[in-house]
């Protein structure tokens, strides 16, 4: 394989966290498959109206084994599922991955509980074997899924790099007035940290009510955990308009704010001094990450 497939196969992803967004995939593919077995009418069905109940039973299979491993997967594995590092090449095992339990267990519904309930019309599946319907499984499915995958990716990342040249070009146009308010804050050790606002680059959330506090101090970049929630430091600088939230885990200081880069999976802020890129949600106003809303 070329480093351009491989590559591709690294390259950000966005993963699906919203219940929303999961319940209508699954739901959209368990709907499309039986659409697809109606028009074929696979395993010498004559009639997909007398049969339709079986064919549904398909779809539900498609459906169920979908929304577990997009509903409880990632709450077993979430070192492994997580957004920060998900990439094509993960989004691409992940459906073979599905595709592969949904063959599985197609074969026992194919060749047991549904025969016994609609025997006649059936009778091509005795010669069908579970390898047979791994591969009638893959080659329904996995090309066509790939390829939407590549075009799906190509897409988000032209979406998002012209929203962070977007961005970029507001920054240029307008900085907000440095503000020197200090900001008081109780650190993990329970001592208080005292911050000029406009040394302040960004905080980062870090589970419970505690997150990660990152400043210039001279030349340096410093970092000091804190008790206190994201919305406790915002509640905090309310009155300061450089500091605004661009993401569920993040609040920075558009002041620190170099410039944006884009991949499929988000926009990501370059920060001033930092070693790690924030995400942008698209959630967020562009106004609050560029200029004084």
């Amino acid at each position: 394989m070329n480093n351009h497939s491989t590559g591709w196969f690294r390259k950000p992803y966005p993963l699906v966290e919203s219940a929303k967004e999961k319940l209508g995939i699954a739901v959209g593919s368990g709907i499309i498959v039986v659409f697809i077995l109606i028009i074929i009418r696979p395993f010498g069905i004559e009639s997909s109206k007398e049969m339709f109940p079986f064919l549904l039973g398909f779809g539900f299979i498609d459906f169920m084994v979908t929304a577990v491993y997009l509903f409880l997967f990632p709450m077993l594995f979430p070192t492994i599922i997580k957004s920060s590092d998900w990439t094509t090449g993960k989004n691409v095992l992940s459906i073979l991955w599905i595709l592969f339990t949904i063959a599985i267990v197609n074969y026992f519904y194919g060749q047991h509980l549904g025969k016994e309930a609609y025997v006649a019309g059936l009778e091509s599946m005795d010669n069908i074997t579970m390898v047979s319907w791994i591969v009638i499984t893959f080659s329904v499915g996995a090309i066509p899924v790939v390829f939407i995958l590549y075009i799906l990716e190509k897409y988000l990342f032209q979406r998002n790099r012209n929203r962070a040249a977007s961005l970029s070009k507001g920054i240029k146009k307008q900085r907000d007035l440095a503000i020197d308010k200090p900001i008081e804050l109780k650190s993990s050790k329970e001592t208080i940290l005292t911050i000029s606002a406009s040394d302040l680059i960004c905080v980062k959330a870090e589970g419970g009510n505690y997150a990660t506090v990152f400043w210039h101090e001279g030349s340096l970049v410093k970092k000091e955990m804190i008790r206190l929630t994201l919305v406790g430091f915002l509640e905090k600088t309310s009155d300061i308009p450089t500091i605004v939230r661009c993401h569920k885990s993040y609040i920075i200081n558009r002041n620190k704010v170099v410039s944006f880069q884009g991949n499929a999976r988000s926009v990501m802020i370059v920060l001033d001094g930092m070693d790690f890129k924030v995400p942008a949600s698209r959630s967020f106003p562009k106004e609050k990450l560029t200029k004084q809303g």
